[in-house]
């Protein structure tokens, strides 16, 4: 069985990004848990023994710190953050988008192979069914009963001579990309 490369193996670049990305939403995780503590801080109000250490700050003559500020500032970083998050996984999805199509191109000649197999074997399976399908239609316009035969069928193949059959439409694409030169006769419309 072909094996398909592992798309973070395969691309560097990809392993690169998504690593910046995931470094991204740490830090604006870190963002958010310290914008919603300085909210809870403004929101509650300085608590007693804050109250105690301003109170010492001014005698110090030293400046009090600004809350309000510092959640100010907290909030444009988060949402710096989440701005360069987006554009971040923007790149993933580009980078990954650029491997998706280099491993495409590789894995093509596997695919194209193993479907000019496919091809034929289904078109000799649909042969098969299609006698198997007449035998039974002979039979039962013979008005026969069918004892012990067609107890089994491949229903999900649909009818051996419906054009519009899901296998009619697969095989005319399959002649249409060339694995096929032609279509079953039943399926010509």
């Amino acid at each position: 069985m072909t094996k398909v490369p592992n798309v973070l193996e395969y691309s560097p670049q990809l392993r690169e990004e998504m690593a910046r990305a995931e470094e991204m939403t740490r830090r604006k995780q870190e963002a958010e848990r310290r914008a919603r503590q300085l909210n809870d801080r403004v929101r509650s109000g300085p608590t007693a023994e804050e109250r105690a250490a301003d109170a010492e700050r001014v005698v110090r003559g030293e400046a009090l710190p600004d809350f309000d500020a510092e959640l100010k500032k907290a909030l444009r970083e988060l949402h710096a953050l989440e701005d360069a998050e987006k554009a971040q996984l923007a790149r993933v999805q580009a980078e990954r988008k650029a491997a998706s199509r280099a491993i495409s191109d590789e894995m093509r000649p596997h695919y194209q192979r193993g479907m000019k197999k496919l091809a034929p074997l289904i078109c000799d399976v649909h042969a098969a069914w299609n006698d198997i399908f007449s035998i039974k239609r002979a039979m039962l316009s013979q008005g026969l009963q069918l004892h012990s035969i067609f107890e089994i069928e491949p229903d999900f193949l649909g009818l051996p001579d419906d054009p519009s059959s899901d296998l009619a439409a697969f095989l005319r694409e399959c002649v249409g990309a060339g694995y096929l030169r032609s279509l079953p006769k039943e399926f010509e419309r």
